[in-house]
């Protein structure tokens, strides 16, 4: 859910191309492969809008399976499914983590359109790669005609040790009227990866783009352990 830009157009939502090709982070295609020839960039620091209006209400419970036992706090996403997620984002805390000044095009291997990232405390005051449990960021999604327009998010935390995919907790979520081109895997509800990333359109999206943050290969760097952007202090 950390997010590289230059390749994503910058097309209007209704045909937000690239938005899934990389997960989250999703997540968020062409859709099982990133673009290659990625750029890194370090981003502004600065707070978020408090206003910007949600993607909807939360889904209904017992819309898929329980993949973890926490209910989530102030600096850590729930990560019971997606009932819980989407309430917990609606809730806004995470806006008071450290985040992007304003909104900016997808780029690199990212397949989002216009994003903003928010780091938790944990991944702001890591030293590096790899990132302690703990560990989380959140992709607001905002529709490049209507900048105002939240139409998704991604997220991901580090659940457990471990330097593969599945020590992650990945969502991604885009509303399901949105039309995403090329169109990855969605539910009808409009979710696109939901659990550890050894499974499903987390394991199948998110993962292989995040795995590639520190590969160094083809142009492709970030700070590793799947994690492509660190917001920095102010």
């Amino acid at each position: 859910m950390g997010g590289r830009q230059p390749c994503c157009d910058r097309a209007p939502m209704a045909s937000a191309r690239r938005w899934r090709g990389c997960a989250v982070a999703a997540v968020g295609i062409g859709l099982m492969g990133c673009p290659s020839d990625p750029r890194p960039r370090e981003v502004d620091a600065g707070v978020m809008d408090a206003g910007a209006r949600d993607a909807g209400a939360p889904a209904e419970e017992g819309v898929g399976s329980t993949l973890g036992d926490s209910d989530g706090t102030e600096q850590l996403p729930p990560t019971t499914g997606r009932a819980a997620v989407r309430a917990w984002l609606n809730a806004g805390a995470w806006r008071r983590w450290r985040c992007e000044a304003a909104a900016h095009p997808g780029a690199g291997l990212s397949p989002h359109t216009l994003n903003r990232i928010c780091n938790n405390e944990v991944l702001v005051n890591a030293a590096g790669a790899p990132w302690p449990v703990g560990a989380a960021s959140v992709k607001e999604l905002l529709d490049p005609a209507m900048p105002g327009r939240v139409v998704g998010y991604a997220l991901y935390r580090k659940v457990r040790e471990g330097t593969d995919g599945s020590s992650w907790f990945w969502f991604e979520y885009v509303l399901p009227e949105v039309t995403l081109d090329p169109a990855p895997p969605r539910e009808a509800d409009g979710t696109i990866a939901e659990g550890l990333g050894d499974r499903g359109g987390s394991g199948n999206v998110c993962v292989p783009c995040h795995a590639r943050s520190g590969a160094n290969d083809a142009g492709v760097t970030g700070y590793g352990d799947f994690v492509f952007t660190r917001v920095p202090a102010p």
